[in-house]
């Protein structure tokens, strides 16, 4: 349910490519009252955000590159080549928020033993998806045995660049790291999709529970809050904090997860950031000048049981920091942008 973000990356001096998982702890916080409402007391948010080096996911040296360019492809995954239907079929059944070239299990009753699951040529094999079997190795025992002890499969997608890769029309998408209070740091990606065509692969249903208790939400947001101002001219956007970049909508994913809401879920929607759900401009000191819109928070009992969406404002500080007040719980909560060139140097 949590996963991993993991950035993989050349080392000339080695001549080799290393996994590492990306890795963030809270750092130094201070607690402050919020003049809007002081019913909420709110912790800063400062991330330390670093790879952790002292275990690889996974290396590759100039000798297991050259068993993959020979086919010896060993725990290397094939890609999904089923039809149409069956491709559908596995979209419902496993996560399709994330986008995705394509798709593959990521559980197999034969734990991916079997011939078919082992790319056969180079034209078979996925640029996108690999799985990593690990073990327990007691020199050679296992072998001996006839059984691998631990045994455990994991399995690896690659991020579509534009899941983390800002624009000049799309400026908040990207890789973030947001505070899950006592759930500790989490990986989230942002995206403002325009519709199907942005990312094919997504099948959007407005006839869902998911979309009726997003409505339901929506619906408890303009009561609490009241409808958003009638904006008609040039002027009344300026007053109101228009930017060309607050337009549709923004939705963050979850890349971790926690016991509550795993990996691959909403964390928030704001279904607008424009002027259809704009709320106001904050003139607190702390947010001041803000951008402040309605959202709506995912949010679930243990296990990922009873998942609703609550009434949520999203605070837009910055193109690099922002934070989510969850109305309901009386809290805020704050993201980070990451730059992923800071971790790809070795």
């Amino acid at each position: 349910m949590t996963g991993n973000v993991i950035v993989a990356r050349f080392d000339p001096r080695r001549a080799c490519i290393e996994g590492y998982r990306l890795v963030a702890e809270h750092g130094k916080h201070t607690f402050e009252s919020w003049s809007w409402n002081e019913d909420v007391i709110i912790h800063t948010f400062n991330p330390l955000v670093q790879l952790w080096l002292d275990d690889p996911v996974i290396k590759l040296d100039p000798q297991a590159i050259q068993m993959l360019m020979t086919c010896e492809w060993k725990g290397r995954c094939r890609q999904d080549r089923s039809a149409p239907s069956q491709r559908f079929l596995s979209a419902k059944l496993f996560q399709t928020i994330l986008p995705a070239k394509h798709r593959v299990r990521r559980e197999s009753s034969s734990k991916f033993y079997e011939v078919g699951h082992k790319p056969r040529t180079l034209e078979e094999a996925s640029d996108q998806t690999f799985r990593l079997r690990k073990w327990l190795d007691f020199g050679g025992m296992e072998a001996q045995l006839g059984v691998r002890i631990g045994d455990n499969i994991m399995t690896f997608s690659t991020l579509l660049q534009e899941s983390y890769t800002p624009t000049k029309d799309k400026p908040w998408q990207g890789l973030w790291v947001g505070d899950y209070s006592g759930h500790g740091c989490e990986f989230c990606t942002w995206r403002s999709p325009e519709g199907s065509d942005d990312f094919p692969d997504q099948h959007f249903d407005t006839d869902t529970a998911e979309t009726q208790q997003m409505d339901e939400a929506l619906s408890s947001s303009e009561q609490a809050i009241g409808q958003p101002p009638v904006i008609d001219t040039p002027a009344e956007l300026l007053e109101f904090g228009d930017d060309p970049s607050c337009k549709g909508r923004l939705e963050a994913i979850k890349l971790t997860g926690d016991p509550n809401v795993p990996k691959g879920e909403y964390t928030w929607i704001a279904e607008d950031i424009g002027p259809k759900g704009f709320i106001r401009v904050a003139t607190e000191q702390m947010f001041k000048g803000a951008r402040v819109v309605r959202s709506l928070g995912h949010c679930a009992n243990r296990g990922f049981r009873n998942d609703r969406y609550v009434v949520s404002q999203l605070i837009m500080i910055s193109h690099d920091t922002l934070a989510q007040y969850w109305e309901e719980f009386g809290h805020v909560s704050f993201y980070k942008r990451i730059d992923l060139a800071d971790y790809l140097n070795v």
